[in-house]
């Protein structure tokens, strides 16, 4: 924009010296008309910069993570002259980069008329962001004005985790003097049922009857609710980073991996109990089916990165307590207080302990502490689809 004020202003210059020394009637209009048209130009940026509006075509759009989606995005003009151009100053999602950054965007729009713009974007991490549209300007056909005025258009985007399939789970964990798999409980519903059929018209015994009918429920609850689920999956959700994306990145590779384990679970029957460690209930969920598992994974779409967590070694006491046959630790950061904690765990826990590391490629000098434990160890180096080859 400046170079074409500049070359105006010389084009100007240029016809008041033709003016001046042709003293003709054509000169003189040519240089009236070069100095009246930045004025009407202002006149109606101004007017068009008022009456233009700009707005997303979607209130809230849902996309998987790492896929490249259209943005559309809606311009209006209610002015009689065309929008040649007309500039959108916006936060959106950029594609080479898969993070929000300001961009802007361009349309032409008709007189009276409309017109939709598709602006190609992509999003790295899961999670639920705002795109914004921040200000309108409008320029005059010679790019020498420019209106701008404030606009606030906003929509929501989410940005769905990748499902990765992994498998069955074991359904039972291994004894604690015993390489053979023991169930959790022993047993079955109906070895609670101490109903017995009596004569009727004895009036202690009908008493009898509905005090053992009211225990057999109560039991049969009790051993129901102890049984929902056999696996625990701990998430270690304090992460290690200096930067946004690398916090961003862990707690990815955590969520994914928490997910399918929690999938796994349901694919082979039993279920599974995902506590975040934040201690407040919506972030412990019991997994017993599909339903259960798709509101966790709803919930998991929009969890913030940054989440206030309790200690790890409470964490995994309440879940040891749950009455799991097996305990899931994810975590990126392989520390002593990690490997310390599921130690602690696996010394007071019958069942199996597991240590998950996702290593995102990197490596770490304390894997050799590893070695020896109670628990089981479990380093992811690549992929999170490689879990399912883990033993």
């Amino acid at each position: 924009m400046h170079r074409n004020r500049v070359l105006y202003i010389l084009f100007a210059l240029g016809l008041l010296v033709f003016s001046i020394a042709y003293r003709s009637r054509i000169s003189a209009v040519l240089l009236a008309a070069a100095a009246i048209y930045p004025l009407l130009a202002a006149l109606a940026a101004f007017i068009a910069s008022r009456t233009a509006q700009a707005e997303f075509a979607e209130k809230r759009e849902v996309h998987p993570k790492e896929t490249d989606f259209d943005l559309w995005i809606c311009v209006r003009s209610r002015w009689i002259l065309p929008l040649a151009p007309v500039e959108l100053q916006c936060n959106l999602p950029d594609r080479d980069t898969g993070l929000f950054c300001a961009k802007r965007v361009y349309a032409a729009v008709p007189p009276l008329g409309r017109c939709r713009i598709a602006v190609s974007a992509m999003h790295r991490f899961r999670g639920s962001y705002i795109a914004e549209i921040n200000r309108i300007s409008v320029f005059d056909p010679l790019r020498l004005i420019c209106i701008s005025r404030k606009l606030k258009s906003e929509t929501a985007l989410v940005f769905l985790p990748r499902r990765l399939d992994i498998g069955e789970l074991p359904a039972e964990a291994r004894g604690e003097n015993s390489a053979n798999p023991v169930p959790l409980l022993q047993g079955e519903r109906e070895d609670f049922s101490h109903v017995r059929e009596y004569k009727q018209g004895d009036i202690m015994q009908l008493v009898h009857w509905k005090l053992t009918a009211k225990l057999d429920d109560l039991m049969i609850k009790q051993f129901d609710e102890a049984t929902e689920h056999k696996t625990a999956v701990v998430c270690d959700y304090a992460f290690e980073g200096t930067t946004p994306g690398a916090v961003m990145k862990q707690a990815d590779a955590v969520i994914e991996a928490a997910l399918a384990f929690a999938l796994a679970a349901v694919k082979s029957g039993d279920g599974a109990l995902v506590d975040l460690g934040s201690g407040q209930p919506e972030f412990r969920r019991a997994i017993r089916d599909m339903g259960d598992f798709e509101a966790l994974y709803d919930l998991m779409s929009v969890l913030p990165a940054n989440l206030e967590v309790m200690d790890i070694n409470d964490t995994l006491k309440n879940a040891c307590k749950s009455g799991t046959a097996a305990v899931l630790l994810v975590t990126c950061r392989l520390t002593e207080e990690n490997i310390m904690a599921a130690q602690a765990a696996a010394e007071n826990f019958r069942g199996e302990v597991a240590l998950v590391w996702l290593s995102l490629g990197a490596r770490s000098e304390l894997e050799a502490e590893t070695e020896d434990k109670d628990f089981l160890f479990i380093p992811v180096r690549g992929e999170l689809s490689d879990l399912g080859n883990q033993e």
